[in-house]
């Protein structure tokens, strides 16, 4: 599983209502009714003499083809490109081709959006994550003609949501931990861009001033070789796992260094109760709008700044939000409305 992947939300939506897709072109056969099995292959060169050729008759040849197959016939089409501006590039080629019209509708993950002029007019919506993704994204295009919707992201209030006590200490210890221990989560990949290797200095700097603290690492693949025995180093695991080492925990570090979409792992964890420090990037301010217990630090490749905010942030009294305000807080059902309104509109 990807943490913090769009996979997983698309999934839980088809699977609530299987009906609202009419055809589902994508690798996998999570419905084998409505699936088309469509692989996008990967290009032979980049050399822009072949770009659109091998574009339309190779790397998106099989959406293209499925998407004329199912297109005859009918009165209209609705194209939903997830998150994969290429391939929207590769059916915006069928715009004014097709017998049927086309609306053609990208729901983008990322933060700021260059479109390029040469397609994005064929582009009707563009679903985005925050606001003010939209906002930095008109701002960097010459032109920018789709209609624009705000969807937001969601997570699952049933599955992340803050313990009590009493539970809280029974599960700690049940996963191995002691009472007094104070938990530590950091979860990404490790890619530089959501900063690790910050993270593992600061490790270094916490875990001499206070000695109660461990740190736990989920979502990064690599070995991490620092013989620090207060590190543990989970890997990859299912939503349902994912939950537990946050609601266990009492920290969580957002360390990203990019211009994030939304941050979904910094949702999970404010809905689980966690304190958060977390860096400004992207959409994540507008994201934690409101929240309680939320430290920003404006510098966050200086592993000063984060040593400082945690002092500050292991002091700080906050009221965690109440169950109702932790449940509306960016939560699943939200979204899948908004979202399938967004298409619907």
């Amino acid at each position: 599983m990807k943490l913090g992947s769009w996979n997983n939300r698309i999934s839980v939506l088809i699977q609530n209502d299987p009906e609202f897709f009419d055809f589902i072109l994508s690798p996998g056969d999570s419905i084998p009714q409505k699936n088309v099995v469509c692989v996008k292959r990967k290009w032979i060169t980049y050399h822009p003499f072949f770009y659109d050729f091998q574009l339309g008759n190779w790397v998106a040849k099989d959406f293209i083809r499925a998407v004329q197959k199912l297109g005859k016939g009918v009165k209209s089409i609705k194209l939903v490109v997830m998150d994969d501006l290429v391939l929207c590039e590769a059916l915006a080629s069928l715009k004014y081709k097709m017998s049927c019209p086309i609306e053609l509708i990208f729901s983008y993950h990322g933060h700021q959006l260059q479109l390029p002029e040469r397609f994005g007019h064929k582009i009707d919506k563009v679903f985005f994550l925050t606001n003010l993704g939209y906002l930095e994204s008109m701002a960097v295009n010459k032109i920018f003609s789709p209609e624009v919707f705000i969807v937001g992201n969601g997570v699952k209030s049933d599955l992340f949501f803050p313990l009590g006590t009493k539970q809280k200490l029974q599960l700690k210890k049940e996963m191995g931990f002691e009472p007094e221990d104070e938990l530590v989560v950091w979860m990404a990949n490790a890619r530089p861009a959501k900063g690790l290797h910050i993270f593992l200095k600061v490790i270094e700097k916490l875990g001499e001033m206070y000695p109660k603290l461990k740190f736990i690492i989920i979502g990064n693949t690599g070995e991490i070789n620092t013989g620090n025995a207060k590190i543990y180093q989970i890997g990859k695991v299912s939503h349902d796992r994912l939950s537990t080492y946050l609601q266990i925990s009492d920290y969580y570090f957002f360390t990203s260094l990019w211009k994030e979409g939304f941050g979904l792992s910094l949702v999970e964890a404010i809905k689980c109760g966690l304190k958060v420090l977390t860096s400004i990037n992207g959409g994540i301010e507008e994201v934690i709008e409101g929240s309680k217990g939320v430290l920003k630090v404006n510098e966050p490749n200086k592993v000063q700044a984060w040593v400082e905010s945690f002092e500050k942030l292991r002091e700080m009294e906050f009221e965690v939000l109440s169950n109702e305000e932790l449940n509306n807080f960016h939560n699943y059902e939200n979204w899948e409305l908004k979202f399938k309104s967004a298409i619907e509109a």
